[in-house]
C-alpha cells in the first residue's frame, strides 16, 4: 500500500546529502500531527471537567502522562526517520511544558497548595509513564 511504502522509504537511512532535510520533514509532519492533538485533548478534558480544571489543569496533565508513556513506547520500538517523526514531531509537540509552565504560575498565583501538587505530580507520573512501556518492551 502507499502507506507501507512511505514507511519503508521513511525508515531507510537516507544519503548523507538528504539526511537532514528528511529529519526536518519528519519533525514537521509530526508536529502537524501532535500540535492540533494536544490542543484538542486538553480543551476536551478541561471542558469535561470544568470544576477541577479551575484549580488543576486536568487537560495539561492527561497530555503530559499520555505523551510520556508514548514516548517510551516510541524509543523502544523504533528507530531513525520514524522514530523521529514520532518522537520529537508527534510526542514532543503533544506534550507541552510550556503550557505546564504557563498554567503552574497561574496555580501559583492564585492556589499555591495546587502547584505544589501539579509539579509533583507532573514529573512523578511523567516518569513512570515513560519508563513503564519502556521497560516493558525493552525488557
Amino acid at each position: 500500500s502507499d502507506v507501507d511504502s512511505w514507511i519503508a522509504r521513511c525508515s531507510a537511512r537516507p544519503t548523507h546529502g538528504t539526511s537532514h532535510m528528511i529529519a526536518v520533514l519528519a519533525v514537521a509532519a509530526g508536529a502537524f500531527i501532535g500540535s492540533p492533538l494536544r490542543f484538542l485533548l486538553d480543551r476536551w478534558l478541561t471542558g469535561r471537567f470544568p470544576n477541577a480544571s479551575r484549580t488543576f489543569p486536568v487537560g495539561l496533565f492527561a497530555v503530559n502522562i499520555i505523551g510520556s508513556a508514548a514516548a517510551g513506547v516510541v524509543i523502544a520500538t523504533t528507530t531513525g526517520t520514524i522514530r523521529t517523526f514520532l518522537l520529537i514531531g508527534v510526542c514532543g509537540t503533544f506534550t507541552t511544558f510550556s503550557g505546564f509552565g504557563w498554567q503552574a504560575l497561574q496555580q501559583w498565583r492564585s492556589a499555591r497548595a495546587a502547584y505544589f501538587v501539579t509539579i509533583i505530580a507532573m514529573t512523578t507520573l511523567c516518569m513512570a509513564a515513560f519508563w513503564l512501556p519502556y521497560a516493558l518492551l525493552t525488557g
